[in-house]
């Protein structure tokens, strides 16, 4: 995809080519999806001949599957494959000519189930265990036997989708004559899905193209291969016709990923100074009926298991993580991971210290931030850059401000909280990283490649994908910078696997680290070759994970009749190393804030007994909008990264990540309760307020 000024002006001109307006002459696929959480498919009925079941659709692609240390390897077929395991998994693809045809085909289309009433999903896990790790840190025995204080606490958060305002989509074309696929598919990882395509295809890589028009948004959601862009993918080869599918809402929240249904037990040791010695936590993740792919079951677990602490000083850790099959929807990446989890136990978990011990909860975070830098923690992580103490003395002055406010609306009754999140997180992880957790279904590389047309113009091609970062306007100001060249003079090319090289994609902010090494390395030379007229250059990095960090501090105020909490400040402090692009950076904390509060206060999947979802459309799954959301205020700590060519660290999950433990902490100070499950709903907050 062109990336430049006149795609950004239509973009806000509303004109922008997403998939859903692509003319393409296609046919239009639908899916058959299963009412049943578990069940045999003991036979499909399909009308007119323009259908395909699973056991058909598997003569023509092979499925997705997840290996490594820890996993269990199960097959998730592009169509279920004699069983189901969630609703909303496809059991058989139907086509017309219109949707509205392929619908009604896909009403007509009958199928026998017979419902499984217990047992396990998978025969590679008869357990129900999909993930499990165990690790430890420090002299753990010795930091527990000498605490003067063990508290232990459970938290959970809630099941939750990303919801982007374009749903899913997916166009394949196949070209028999020259024996290649063209895919055109709304995703974060063009070249992933390439690989995989190839494969589950048995096609070389380079007789794959995919293209990544114009996306509504990801939010990790996209940073998947799903089984439908592999269906109608081989639909095209088999019909030898452009297919089309693009998801409608009610699919978005059946079947595409779900994220952050967690458990985490934390038992913390302080001495009597309240310092923190030691953790020792249990972290279950439910993760749905599938390893979702290129993640895998052990995304949430380990991730959370990880953070968990991620800025105060230990001496010792323990963790023991585990993904946990279900008859649930995949959970996979959405925007934080699992660091939304660990922020929001971690910072109540100091809040209940504070309050237990008698301290001011902003202190006891100052007491036991890290210091010195780059350090190790307990937990394996080798921290990059930070300064902890300056990220919190930023909120010294509003915090006090706020307890005054607190103060004056407790005298005439208000429920009014104040709550801090102080988290790290990391980005950027690269390959080496991967292949040291055994994960090798993600690269892990960035690319960037930078060539000089014969009238001056800079062409700028990367293999990353925009969804909606500002990856053009921040590459250009950074051409403009390092090559002194006029920023309308630069072209950027994404999402094409045949235009721009291979990479890992969009996804963990590694746009601001490898993508921008990458690219400032390329300009770079081409600067120093003068900017001759046909000259091209190319960089792959492996990057290192760095660790940006931020201090969110929010106040909360909670109707006493209907128990809605409402936030009325939020100051965002982060710490990204160096900004490149404020303008983008600051949208990418606003937008981040806004998801964290709805995944505080609002939003939820829940599923009935029998394993059927109560929250299928958005009359059952609320979101923030605009009139939820105060002004956020932002505040930008510098602390460069030396792992980076400019020292930059990413900050497109901090937002959320942030808000997950402010909210949280806010609403649990204004009703004096210990909230420690999610979301902050009215009647959870009811029944804590009576027990």
């Amino acid at each position: 995809m062109k990336a430049g000024s006149d795609a950004e002006e239509r973009l806000v001109r509303g004109q922008g080519d997403f998939l859903a307006d692509l003319d393409l002459d296609a046919l239009e696929a639908c899916f058959v999806r299963s009412p049943y959480p578990h069940a045999r498919v003991q036979s499909i009925s399909l009308p007119g001949g323009r259908g395909l079941t699973g056991a058909q659709l598997a003569r023509l692609a092979g499925p997705l599957r997840v290996d490594g240390p820890g996993l269990k390897a199960v097959p998730w077929w592009p169509l279920a494959v004699e069983k189901v395991r969630f609703v909303g998994e496809a059991v058989a693809v139907v086509w017309a000519e219109d949707r509205y045809l392929a619908e009604d085909l896909a009403d007509e289309t009958e199928v026998d189930y017979e419902p499984i009433p217990a047992g396990p999903l998978h025969e590679e896990a008869p357990d129900g265990v999909l993930y499990e790790s165990r690790r430890e840190g420090g002299d753990f025995e010795a930091a527990f036997g000498r605490a003067a204080r063990v508290l232990e606490r459970t938290f959970k958060t809630a099941r939750q989708t990303p919801i982007p305002l374009e749903a899913r989509g997916v166009v394949a074309r196949w070209d028999g004559a020259a024996g290649r696929l063209t895919v055109w598919t709304s995703t974060q990882v063009p070249n992933l899905v390439r690989t995989v395509l190839a494969s589950s295809l048995q096609l070389a890589e380079g007789d794959v193209r995919v293209i990544v028009p114009v996306v509504g948004g990801g939010f990790g959601l996209k940073a998947h291969v799903f089984p439908e862009e592999l269906a109608v993918a081989a639909l095209a080869r088999h019909l030898g016709r452009t297919v089309r599918w693009v998801e409608d809402r009610r699919e978005n929240l059946l079947a595409s990923a779900h994220a952050h249904e967690e458990t985490v037990r934390l038992r913390l040791a302080l001495d009597d100074q309240g310092r923190f010695l030691a953790v020792d936590a249990e972290v279950s993740c439910d993760v749905g009926a599938y390893s979702v792919f290129p993640f895998s079951a052990s995304l949430e677990p380990v991730t959370t298991g990880q953070t968990l602490f991620g800025p105060y000083a230990l001496e010792a850790f323990r963790l023991h993580a585990s993904g946990l099959a279900s008859s649930k929807c995949p959970a996979g990446a959405y925007r934080g991971v699992g660091m939304n989890a660990a922020a929001f136990a971690t910072e109540r978990m100091v809040d209940i210290a504070a309050r237990e011990l008698g301290l001011d909860p902003l202190e006891l975070r100052r007491r036991n931030a890290i210091r010195e830098f780059p350090t190790v923690t307990a937990a394996g992580r080798e921290l990059d850059s930070g300064d902890y103490l300056g990220l919190l003395g930023r909120l010294d002055a509003p915090y006090r401000e706020l307890r005054r406010q607190q103060a004056e609306a407790r005298r005439e009754g208000r429920l009014f909280g104040i709550g801090v999140g102080f988290f790290n997180e990391h980005s950027g992880t690269g390959a080496s990283e991967y292949q040291t957790r055994g994960i090798t279904t993600i690269p892990g590389v960035d690319s960037a490649r930078v060539r000089v047309g014969e009238d001056g113009t800079i062409e700028i091609a990367t293999g990353g994908a925009d969804a909606g970062q500002g990856h053009a306007e921040t590459y250009r100001l950074l051409a403009a910078r390092e090559l002194g060249v006029a920023a309308e003079k630069v072209v950027v090319f994404e999402g094409d696997t045949d235009a721009c090289p291979p990479g890992s994609g969009t996804f963990v902010s590694r746009g601001a680290v490898g993508g921008l090494t990458a690219l400032t390395e390329a300009l770079r030379e081409v600067a120093e070759k003068d900017l001759a007229p046909g000259l091209e250059v190319t960089r792959v990095v492996d990057p290192k994970q760095v660790f940006p960090s931020g201090a969110h501090l929010a106040a909360v105020e909670v109707d006493p009749l209907g128990l809605n909490p409402r936030v009325i400040r939020y100051l965002a402090v982060e710490d990204c190393g160096v900004v490149v692009n404020e303008r983008a950076a600051e949208a990418q904390v606003r937008g981040g804030v806004a998801m964290g509060m709805g995944g505080v206060l609002l939003e939820e999947i829940r599923y009935s007994e029998d394993g059927q979802p109560l929250a299928s459309t958005l009359l059952d799954y609320l979101v923030p909008l605009a009139p939820d959301v105060p002004e956020i205020e932002i505040e930008h700590q510098e602390s460069p990264s030396p792992l980076t060519a400019l020292g930059s660290k990413g900050v497109g999950e901090a937002g959320t990540i942030g808000a997950f433990a402010a909210v949280a902490n806010a609403v649990a100070d204004a009703v004096q309760a210990e909230l420690n499950e999610l979301p902050c709903s009215p009647d959870r907050i009811f029944h804590l307020r009576r027990s």
